[in-house]
């Protein structure tokens, strides 16, 4: 995925999270598909799918596995809400599971989005959350999930990467009272 690309699914996170009034974390991605008109269903998937996305009869639905964890479960939504963003629906199969490097740039894209609705840098540098332990146990996510967004945290520590542009500083702003209350360290 090219940095531009990655730029856009981050951003549209972001902004997902302001217009929504989010402001404390574990985001609620099934009161976000509410909010946004988007039908949840529990169905039976292909073989290693968690959950998709589709039109049906018109209306924007996303149809997730229910025998996975609640951390997954939460993860899937907030996948598909991003391939529904990103308007990916319609241009590829799509196949949502565990992360993996053999994702295809659809599915990567659709990956930050969800990893940076669930997760914001910002809140998590502002909480003092580094290890996968606290950003999974702060941010309702997978194990897997959050040592992913720990070494992507790493990251952006190394490089002092926060609070950069405009839209990031407003996010971190409306988070601020939450962040006062969760500072880790």
């Amino acid at each position: 995925m090219d940095y531009r690309d990655y730029k856009a699914s981050r951003n549209l996170a972001w902004e997902i999270l302001l217009r929504e009034d989010v402001r404390k974390l574990p985001v609620r991605p099934s009161a976000l598909c509410r909010s946004m008109g988007i039908s949840l269903a529990y169905g039976n998937q292909e073989q290693g799918s968690d959950g998709y996305s589709a039109v049906i009869s018109g209306a924007m639905y996303i149809v997730i596995k229910r025998d996975k964890p609640a951390s997954r479960i939460r993860f899937t939504i907030a996948h598909e809400i991003g391939h529904i963003l990103l308007g990916h629906l319609g241009t590829c199969h799509l196949v949502n599971r565990e992360p993996s490097g053999t994702d295809t740039p659809v599915e990567h894209e659709a990956n930050v989005f969800a990893s940076r609705l669930l997760a914001p840098a910002c809140v998590l540098w502002g909480c003092g959350a580094q290890s996968a332990e606290e950003i999974a146990e702060l941010c309702g996510i997978s194990q897997q999930s959050a040592r992913i967004r720990a070494e992507r945290m790493a990251v952006l520590r190394k490089r002092n990467q926060f609070l950069v542009s405009p839209l990031e500083r407003e996010l971190y702003e409306k988070f601020l009272p939450f962040i006062r209350e969760h500072r880790i360290r």
